[in-house]
């Protein structure tokens, strides 16, 4: 119903609802259902209407951050609520992969301000219900960064960024983090896999 009529009823009834409390044949039921009936209306009227959905593909956000699972994954706390988010693009070596996975978890929680805001571009959401986003610290790709300081890989199947892919491969021949020496740190998807059965 549209919000005048509602309110055109709600008159009525409050009008009705006087009538018959002034009435000497006051009936109980009948003044029982104009004040529920009252109370439904002025809740339909008063209802808050639900906020844009906060995790839509193409929205901005701006945030600041909570928490830091590992080098890939955070909780962001918004205007609208706690997000939990997947850094869009990249995939850093598990916490159980020692001691990659605290050095990973680390150089994130460097990257981002301890007591500022970042900026979140919503592009996904993941099979695990996290918000994959692009996570932006000013002006730094976090994601990004990572890659470059070699705490993280790009995550091939998801980012075809020639940017990342750079950078992966400096990261790569300079031999920083994960590649400072061979091992299975350098395959996030492969060790998970192999070990979290």
């Amino acid at each position: 119903m549209n919000q005048e009529l509602l309110k055109w009823l709600e008159r009525a009834l409050r009008g009705e609802l006087n009538r018959t409390r002034r009435r000497r044949n006051r009936s109980v039921w009948v003044m029982g259902g104009l004040i529920i009936a009252i109370i439904a209306i002025s809740y339909i009227l008063h209802e808050p209407k639900a906020p844009p959905s906060t995790t839509a593909k193409g929205a901005e956000l701006i945030c600041s951050v909570k928490a830091v699972y590992d080098g890939d994954t955070l909780v962001a706390s918004c205007p609208a609520g706690e997000v939990k988010v997947r850094v869009f693009g990249i995939d850093a070596p598990e916490m159980k992969q020692e001691p990659w996975g605290d050095r990973s978890r680390e150089s994130l929680r460097g990257l981002l301000p301890r007591f500022g805001s970042v900026s979140l571009y919503i592009m996904d959401q993941d099979r695990y219900g996290r918000t994959v986003a692009q996570v932006l610290a000013g002006d730094r790709d976090v994601g990004l960064e990572m890659v470059r300081q070699g705490h993280a890989v790009v995550y091939a199947q998801y980012n075809h960024s020639p940017v990342y892919r750079q950078a992966q491969t400096e990261a790569k021949q300079a031999r920083r983090g994960i590649w400072a020496k061979p091992g299975s740190q350098q395959d996030p998807a492969t060790w998970r896999r192999l070990n979290l059965r």
